[in-house]
């Protein structure tokens, strides 16, 4: 696993489950992430390369956070419901049970 800069932001997918959100912060605390730079992903805007992501999966019955590291920003305009979030490519860094 690369070396996390905990000065960039990490963006949080839980796909509309809030009720989780907390829980998904607190593993992310134990892996080193600051909780003053996690927030909630937008469909509008999408983060900068360097940056993390930590998204829950599967959406439908999440039993894992996924962290990547966003890696590259494509051209917006797919619209497949991902939004800005459909340019972005990701290098996946490590899987956190959350049970």
């Amino acid at each position: 696993m690369s070396t996390l800069d905990t000065t960039k932001n990490i963006y949080l997918i839980v796909h509309g489950r809030k009720q989780i959100l907390e829980e998904v912060k607190e593993k992310l605390v134990l892996k080193g992430f600051e909780k003053e730079k996690m927030q909630i992903a937008s469909l509008e805007r999408a983060g900068n390369k360097g940056e993390y992501v930590a998204m829950i999966w599967p959406p439908s019955s999440p039993k894992e956070i996924i962290v990547s590291e966003i890696t590259e920003i494509g051209v917006i305009g797919r619209s497949d419901g991902m939004g800005a979030w459909a340019s972005v490519n990701q290098n996946e860094l490590y899987r956190i049970p959350l049970n």
